[in-house]
């Protein structure tokens, strides 16, 4: 995940050329920049909470079901990614053999995962308990409230969606270019729910505690803080390129008015952090 995080959110063009990506140009590799950036923001934000719960102290059936979690987000889009190989419908401009091979490694993690897993006693979340409870579970639901919005979107609506923001950008790309851009942004939706799904996994399997939900809100928070930084991106290409972009000011009145809500109620909960005995 950290790898991932790094190469989408600050060297995108490097980790085009890792993969052999087909040369983007102009308004295209700009767009696609962007893409690749909103995927690099839900890898962040997903291990912000990995590293929220590897720690001793964290519930031991929470860090499992974050290790279910971590499953079923890297087969998801292996799946996602293999079914375009499988049915070559891959766009033109990403190399099938790079894609096959990374479809290969996300395979393995969620092999590693799963066995993590097993290893820990396979703890089973309540299903029925997936919506999080318990202290700061309220802001919690807030974000991911939010952040269902633009994954539902992205994930299931793309292009009308992309359309939302950036009104007539992508009828000016050709087909592989274009192609390709959409199914990074579906990535990220895919992305965006899971990190979803995957919170109310870990938060039903502490059963709400306020050990877990604040590591988790903590996670969440840290994952916003940076998207918001990611808007002041967003304006500098606006300016730069002259796209339209009237959905801007609402994402961010939203985006911001959920992280403030969520930051003050983390602020604001009383904690008590445990001192280390004094060794001779």
């Amino acid at each position: 995940l950290m790898l991932f995080t790094v190469g989408f959110n600050f060297f995108p063009s490097a980790m085009m050329d890792g993969y052999k990506v087909l040369k983007f140009s102009g308004e295209s590799e700009t767009m696609m920049l962007f893409a690749m950036g909103l995927a690099g923001v839900q890898t962040m934000q997903w291990m912000c909470v990995c590293a929220a719960m590897r720690t001793p102290d964290a519930s031991e059936a929470a860090a499992a079901a974050c290790v279910l979690a971590n499953a079923l987000f890297w087969l998801l889009i292996a799946v996602s990614d293999g079914a375009r190989v499988i049915f070559d419908t891959l766009p033109t401009n990403l190399p099938k053999e790079t894609i096959s091979l990374n479809c290969f490694v996300f395979l393995l993690l969620a092999s590693m995962n799963v066995n993590a897993w097993i290893a820990a006693g396979m703890p089973k979340p309540e299903i029925k308990s997936l919506v999080p409870k318990g202290p700061l579970a309220t802001p919690m639901l807030v974000m991911m409230g939010n952040l269902a919005g633009f994954g539902i979107g992205c994930f299931f609506f793309t292009e009308p969606f992309v359309e939302q923001f950036v009104p007539g950008l992508l009828g000016k790309f050709a087909a592989g270019p274009k192609a390709a851009i959409l199914m990074i942004i579906k990535n990220a939706g895919l992305m965006m729910l899971m990190n979803i799904v995957s919170t109310c996994l870990v938060s039903a399997a502490g059963n709400g505690s306020a050990d877990t939900n604040y590591r988790l809100l903590r996670a969440w928070v840290y994952g916003m803080f940076f998207y918001m930084g990611k808007f002041a991106d967003e304006a500098v290409t606006a300016s730069c390129t002259g796209w339209p972009a009237p959905a801007r000011v609402p994402s961010f009145v939203t985006c911001f008015a959920s992280l403030f809500f969520a930051a003050t109620s983390l602020g604001s909960y009383p904690i008590t952090v445990a001192k280390k005995p004094k060794t001779a």
